[in-house]
């Protein structure tokens, strides 16, 4: 999650270890930018002068006081998502409007990354009249990109919510691609589930928070799949993953 301007970064793979010992932990080999954070020596910070944090936008976790932007791993596990030799590239880019804040998926079947922006804020250009909007960029355009260009990049975002008209900036390379009403003010998202992208929304005014599948194809297709508790409506549904059983767990803001 990204607070202010909205940045999407990629990681890539190469071939480059090193070895690192800790007092903790077996020795264990770790890509460049990267550290790793055993949880368990941060289970308990307790006591009469510990020192917590008390915001998680402006005081980060980094016990190492490792410069960013760097790999932090918590899960040795992580190593083989991350690969040997992993690097951050910023892709694409807004500094006006936050359109990549929640709900990342990857749809393999058209290479591409799907997201929403700030669910209410300033930089979310959304309120109590206004949406939020759903993105999407194309995977095979950064490929692109990166392949000629060894900085920065910015490729094409295509908006796949309806853009609230006096509300959000100019267009910042991006296109629009409606999606129906019925999508209010998406927190999280997981999937794809049976080839559908599964989102969850706080609601909006009166338009109750919702499960609901969204087809990542045109023409968007939306089948709402729950907004009550036995009559009774939620209070802003937050996130949302799918079991590997196939059951959906997620959460309510209490």
């Amino acid at each position: 999650m990204i607070i202010g301007a909205a940045i999407i970064a990629v990681a890539a793979y190469g071939a480059t270890v090193w070895a690192v010992n800790t007092a903790q932990s077996p020795p264990l080999e770790l890509p460049p930018r990267s550290v790793y954070v055993d949880p368990k020596l941060f289970a308990v910070i307790g006591g009469t002068n510990a020192t917590f944090r008390e915001s998680s936008f402006d005081t980060f976790f980094n016990p190492t006081s490792t410069t960013p932007p760097f790999f932090q791993i918590f899960d040795r596990a992580f190593l083989s998502i991350l690969g040997p030799n992993p690097s951050i590239r910023e892709v694409a880019s807004n500094a006006t409007f936050a359109f990549a804040h929640e709900a990342p998926i990857y749809v393999a079947d058209t290479n591409e990354v799907f997201f929403a922006s700030n669910d209410g804020g300033p930089l979310g250009m959304s309120d109590l009249e206004h949406n939020s909007v759903v993105g999407k960029i194309s995977l095979n355009d950064v490929d692109t990109a990166l392949a000629t260009n060894t900085s920065v990049i910015n490729v094409p975002v295509t908006l796949v919510s309806p853009r609230q008209i006096g509300m959000l900036p100019p267009t910042n390379n991006e296109t629009q691609l409606d999606l129906p009403e019925t999508i209010q003010m998406t927190n999280g998202g997981t999937g794809p589930y049976k080839s559908s992208l599964v989102l969850i929304t706080s609601g909006r005014g009166s338009r109750p928070p919702s499960i609901v599948l969204v087809n990542p194809n045109a023409p968007h297709n939306v089948t709402v799949l729950l907004d009550n508790f036995f009559g009774r409506q939620f209070n802003s549904l937050n996130d949302i993953k799918v079991h590997p059983s196939g059951k959906l767990f997620f959460t309510d803001v209490v």
